[in-house]
This record gives structure tokens, C-alpha cells and sequence, in this order.
């Protein structure tokens, strides 16, 4: 294996889209493509994962990815403002839809929001003259990519448009993806959503502002949070410091999320209520999925090779679609 290269380290620690284009009526080619292609990215997950070879064990993850770049979440700082939701669109060209809500009790990930700060309704304990009381109160929780350090998503994708980057973010290629949309049904966290409206349609979620790391800079949220809920640094360094919250402060619960779920991600949170409750999936293995996901595809015929052949002109064909568009518009100018 050859050695990783590590990312750039931040300055600092905090402890766009394509152009709209017309859907020439395609949104019934991508239904009707959707079972075809489908069944390729199973088969392709399974080769990507028998190629990666063993899956780690989640400490020998966590030691391979100690320097990645990575974010601690603090949800009893986070007030709800959403200046993070703005960070992150500014950064990504994104805008704003009245259908897909980024803040609120209805905020859903969508295609213009890779980034969203969710309000859930939870039971607290606080402290009165009377003793410990349960009360209502609002927990807000920032949600997007949670940037695995074994991603299934990258497994799944045969085209290699989603992998793990060197540098540790999970980036997304829109001109190698052919729109099979396995990635949305392998991810654990059920992060990435699909982008209808763009030509071919395309996939959307928070690439940790791959751009932004690679020239010295903290993620675009990170940098925007006015209450110190996103703190930003090495994966090893803010493990030790989640901890730290935890063992100072009763109010916390013993775990950090992210640590060992899936393997292990690079956005990691602490709370001071069950993780459950702010609407986070508890039930997930500490083992990495992609060995899991070769363990069942791996006795998918291989006549399904042909499949994969006909989604390879697919690719070509719209690759040259989208070249040739991207040259009008240069010849177009501003």
C-alpha cells in the first residue's frame, strides 16, 4: 500500500454546482435507466470491494486516519442560527428552495442543501432546587456527509465518481458519474441526494470544502460558527478533545458518534441526549460496510458484465454531452 499523503494542516483550529440547465425532458430517461443502472453498481460495489481487498478493523482504521482532516460537532453549543447552512451554500453556488428546507424541524438534505441544521423536540434532565427534572427543550443538529474513513458509497461506485480522496474528504466527480444512484441506497447515513433538475442529473453532497483544505483553509461552516459548535482539526486530536467534554461535564453522554459507527467517520458529535433522539441512526455496525456489501454481491453473476457495457457507452455518451456543453459556454463567455 502506498503511503498516505497527508492533508494540509489549517492555519488555524476552530476547536458550485453546474450552471442551471434545461431537463430537456430526461427525468423519465433517468426513471426508466434507474433499474438497469442499478443492478451494475451492485455488481460494480462487489469489485471494488474484492479489489480493496480485507476490510480493517476499526482501531487500525482509526490509526491510518489519525491526521485526516476532520469536524467535532458539539450539539449542546449549537443554537440553531444556520450561518453554517450559509457558509456552506455561498461555498458551493448553492441556492435557496422553499421545497427543500435547510433549517428547521423540516430540513431534509436535498439538492441545494448539502448541508442542514435539523431542530428535533428532546426530553432533558436539569437541575432545580428540587432536584433533577425532566424538561422539553430543542436540540439542534447539523447534518451532511459524514466523510467515512471506509466509505461504502465509494464502494459501491464501479466509475470511481465518489472516493476517498488522499486527502481525506469523500469528493464527488460529476463528470465520471453515469447516475446509477447506488451510492444513495449504500450509504449507511443516508447523506447523498440526487439533483433531478441538472442535465442527466447529478449527485449532491458536502465534499468537507475539499477546495477550501487544500489551500490552508478550515470548511466554509467550521469557520462560519459564531457559538464554537464545529471545531475543526486532526480526526485524532478532536477524538481526545470529545472525550475531554465528556469526562469534564455529567451532562454529556458517554459516546462520541462517528467514532466507531460504519467503521468510523471523519465528522464526529457529542450531546448531552440520546443520539437517537436529535434523529441520528443508532443501530449501525462498528464494522466498515464495504466488506459487508462484497459479502452479498460478490455471487452476483458475472453475466452481468453486459450491463456494465452498456452503462460504459451511457458514461461516454454523456461525457461528450456535457464536454460539448461546457465548450458553448466558454465560447458563450460571461
Amino acid at each position: 500500500m502506498e503511503p498516505k499523503e497527508r492533508s494540509p494542516r489549517a492555519p488555524r483550529s476552530t476547536v458550485r454546482p453546474d450552471p442551471p440547465q434545461a431537463s430537456i425532458g430526461r427525468r423519465r430517461f433517468l426513471i426508466g435507466a434507474t433499474v438497469t443502472v442499478g443492478a451494475a453498481g451492485v455488481v460494480a460495489g462487489a469489485q471494488v470491494a474484492r479489489a480493496g481487498g480485507p476490510v480493517e478493523d476499526p482501531e487500525s482504521l482509526a490509526r491510518r486516519h489519525a491526521d485526516d482532516p476532520a469536524m467535532l460537532i458539539d450539539l449542546t453549543r449549537c443554537v440553531g442560527c444556520g450561518r453554517c447552512v450559509r457558509a456552506c451554500k455561498v461555498e458551493g453556488g448553492l441556492g435557496w428552495r422553499a421545497d427543500q428546507p435547510a433549517l428547521g424541524p423540516d430540513a431534509e438534505l436535498a439538492s441545494t442543501n448539502r448541508s442542514i441544521v435539523r431542530a428535533r423536540t428532546v426530553e432533558t434532565e436539569v437541575e432545580t432546587p428540587l432536584g433533577a427534572r425532566r424538561r422539553l427543550a430543542v436540540r439542534y443538529a447539523k447534518v451532511q456527509c459524514m466523510h467515512c474513513l471506509e466509505p461504502a458509497c465509494a464502494s459501491a461506485c464501479f466509475m470511481r465518481a465518489l472516493r476517498k480522496s488522499d486527502a481525506g474528504p469523500v469528493v464527488y466527480d460529476a463528470d465520471r458519474c453515469i447516475v446509477c444512484r447506488y451510492c444513495l441506497v449504500s450509504c449507511p447515513f443516508g447523506i447523498p441526494t440526487f439533483d433531478w433538475d441538472a442535465t442527466f442529473g447529478r449527485v449532491e453532497k458536502c465534499d468537507l470544502c475539499a477546495g477550501r483544505l487544500a489551500r490552508g483553509d478550515p470548511p466554509a461552516c467550521a469557520e462560519a460558527c459564531p457559538q464554537g459548535a464545529i471545531a475543526f482539526g486532526r480526526r485524532a486530536d478532536l477524538l481526545v478533545e470529545a472525550w475531554r467534554r465528556i469526562g469534564e461535564d455529567a451532562r454529556y453522554v458517554h459516546h462520541v458518534y462517528g467514532e466507531y459507527e460504519a467503521g468510523g467517520t471523519s465528522v464526529l458529535y457529542v450531546s448531552d441526549v440520546p443520539f437517537e433522539a436529535p434523529g441520528f441512526r443508532t443501530s449501525l455496525p462498528a464494522e466498515p460496510l464495504p466488506g459487508s456489501t462484497w459479502a452479498v454481491t460478490r455471487m452476483i453473476p458475472s453475466t452481468a458484465a453486459g450491463v456494465l457495457t452498456g452503462l460504459t457507452l451511457l458514461y461516454l455518451r454523456r461525457r461528450r454531452y456535457l464536454e460539448r456543453e461546457r465548450a458553448e459556454r466558454e465560447e458563450a463567455g460571461p
